[in-house]
């Protein structure tokens, strides 16, 4: 087991204090609940909102950029082995940098540190890379080599860190390993679902119900991108789409009709057996992002119908699908809230949550312009309380 950095109590308080203002926002609980959950969940972490560790990442990145500029210019290093060197170095500098920030001031999702593992990430990518080309391995093998190593040090930031952008990182990594191998389409299309599968399940054993929820949280959004990445190497009709609109076919990609029959057919199959699977797995599990990514995935196995069965597409058909969709959410609709208090074996139509708002929205930007957009003069009202005969309290105008 991976020693985190953060405990499994930390982030589980984190979680609940995030899951109590959600729910303060919705009006399922009252300020003294709120204060309760908060007192008996102290993460002893510092903290900061999305705006502060936005900047902090970018200064971060910033810096660790123009202190190794520096260095080099100073030095002198030109050559590409002592620039290899000299990235590893830097890549071991900035990860214990970032462990001791977390260490020694106690800060999560500050920037700072995701910064500094970033880089540790890249620069022994780039370093190990340019070492080993210029040394013994060549172009082709050093890029797999890269992409291994991107690809577990990845996998070592989101066990340590907990971050969970890690994980994407490190199966886009495992994603792009099938085409640096000089194999046929076909092949590395099997490949490919061979390393995607692989890695749903692993996820889907690791995931109990036993896992804190935090945990739970994380495993479902890994499920979800790695469900849609099966399902986009599944579809073959939606790479010969972008192929259409971009004018390039001569990938075999690009050219569903080219592979062979049994695949073409097979391939039709799953694009109807996934989506179907999904919804069964999300309504089962209560994994909403589940379900509502395999519900987006039925949408375009619909779109897509027309297209492997060779049938012609029409102007309309767009406007027939979405009313079709439209009536379907409308009966689901209609069932949920004919249910005892508008719910059905847990589910509900009602939007029973507020998303938390992260500052100014598109409406109040909206607000903001609309005066200078239209050049229309913002007359000032009547002040209904002046002019009262009892202290300017109104009394004399209606009230």
């Amino acid at each position: 087991m991976i020693n985190r950095i953060y405990s499994a109590q930390q982030e589980e308080n984190i979680y609940i204090r995030n899951q109590a203002k959600t729910w303060h926002r919705s009006g399922l609980i009252n300020n003294d609940q709120l204060t309760a959950a908060f007192s008996h969940t102290d993460p002893d972490v510092r903290q900061t909102n999305v705006f502060f560790r936005i900047i902090f990442f970018v200064f971060t990145c910033i810096f660790i950029g123009a202190v190794l500029g520096l260095f080099m210019w100073m030095t002198g290093i030109r050559k590409p082995v002592p620039v290899s060197f000299v990235l590893i170095i830097s890549s071991v500098i900035s990860y214990f940098a970032g462990e001791y920030a977390i260490n020694k001031y106690r800060i999560y999702r500050h920037g700072i540190e995701e910064a500094l593992a970033l880089a540790a990430m890249a620069f022994l990518c780039f370093g190990c890379g340019t070492f080993l080309n210029e040394t013994v391995l060549t172009s082709k093998q050093t890029g797999i080599v890269i992409t291994l190593l991107c690809a577990c040090f990845a996998c070592w930031i989101y066990l340590r860190f907990g971050f969970l952008y890690a994980a994407f990182i490190c199966v886009c990594a495992l994603c792009t390993l099938p085409f640096q191998f000089s194999l046929t389409p076909l092949t590395e299309r099997l490949f490919l679902l061979v390393v995607l599968c692989l890695i749903l399940f692993l996820s889907a054993i690791f995931d109990n119900d036993e896992n804190e929820d935090f945990r739970k949280e994380k495993d479902t959004v890994i499920q979800a991108c790695v469900l849609a990445g099966l399902y986009l190497t599944i579809n073959l009709e939606i790479l010969g789409a972008v192929g259409g609109l971009t004018g390039n076919i001569s990938s075999l990609h690009l050219r569903p009709k080219a592979f062979p029959p049994y695949v073409y057919w097979a391939s039709y199959v799953l694009t109807f057996i996934i989506p179907i699977v999904g919804i069964y797995w999300g309504i089962k599990s209560r994994k909403r992002l589940i379900l509502n990514l395999s519900l987006v995935m039925t949408c375009v196995t619909m779109a897509t119908n027309k297209s492997y069965l060779g049938i012609t597409r029409y102007t309309w058909d767009p406007a027939i699908l979405g009313t079709a969709l439209v009536i379907i959410s409308m009966a689901i609709n209609i069932w949920l809230n004919r249910g005892e208090n508008k719910q059905r074996d847990g589910f509900t139509a009602e939007n029973i949550l507020k998303p938390e708002s992260h500052g100014i929205g598109l409406a109040d930007i909206a607000a903001a312009v609309t005066p200078l957009a239209t050049n229309i003069e913002v007359q000032q009202q009547d002040k209904y309380f002046d002019g009262g005969t009892s202290g300017g309290g109104g009394t004399s105008r209606g009230y």
